[in-house]
């Protein structure tokens, strides 16, 4: 019986190999087309984002170092009060400047403990911090500044500044 069904109808049925073929080739270039978009729309891959800061310091014009911090990491320093001290992480990122435990304004002058005490961002990677004292300080003024990535806002790096005499 099948022989005659088929003897009638074979003209109109594809072959088994020919028709699966068709499908295998449909669902692979749908496959493919679905993975292309989601890569486009960031779903397939990550961006490269940097592993640590390059935290480059200038302090009264003088280059003292580049040193890589960890992000979670931290960088201390001591200045005399009366410099300069310029900051550059290499890559996009917001300054925190906290004096006194009390967070200040980018371009803002205070007094602290007988300081002057400004920090200024200079592009999106890098801030000075301005540092005057008119008469020797009683005791050194720590200052703290925070660069936190604009890649990544995990990525966090501390710089505790010592102001001296």
């Amino acid at each position: 019986m099948f022989i005659a069904i088929n003897a009638m109808v074979g003209a109109d049925i594809p072959e088994p190999r020919q028709r699966f073929g068709k499908r295998r080739q449909f669902l692979l270039a749908a496959s493919l087309s679905t993975a292309l978009l989601l890569t486009a729309c960031g779903g397939g891959g990550e961006a490269r984002i940097p592993v640590d800061f390059n935290i480059g310091v200038t302090v009264g014009g003088q280059l003292l170092s580049a040193t890589p911090v960890a992000p979670g990491g931290s960088l201390a320093l001591a200045v005399h009060a009366g410099q300069s001290v310029i900051l550059d992480a290499g890559e996009p990122v917001v300054w925190t400047l906290l004096v006194g435990g009390s967070r200040i304004g980018s371009g803002v002058q205070i007094y602290y403990s007988g300081i002057s005490i400004t920090a200024t961002p200079l592009n999106r990677s890098s801030a000075v911090l301005d540092t005057y004292a008119r008469y020797p300080l009683l005791a050194d003024v720590p200052v703290t500044l925070v660069a936190t990535s604009t890649y990544d806002s995990v990525q966090v790096v501390t710089l505790n500044l010592l102001i001296t005499n």
